[in-house]
């Protein structure tokens, strides 16, 4: 079996996506940050992708009422 820890832009956008939604495995996670310390625009992505998980509560709660 091989191991791919290098995966492009379009896969580690993929992977950081699918950690929203369940915990990835540790091959995902490490190829996610080895990605990161290397790419200029990947980590502006995850940092948007945490906005949105941080906001998006807020949004229900003002959307709701304030519930």
């Amino acid at each position: 079996m091989t191991v791919k820890l290098f995966r492009n832009c379009r896969e580690v956008t993929a992977l950081v996506l699918a950690g929203e939604d369940r915990r990835l495995g540790v091959i995902e996670r490490t190829a996610v940050q080895l990605h990161l310390r290397i790419c200029k625009a990947c980590p502006h992505f995850t940092r948007q992708v945490a906005l949105l998980r941080e906001a998006l509560p807020r949004w229900r709660a003002y959307r709701d009422g304030g519930e």
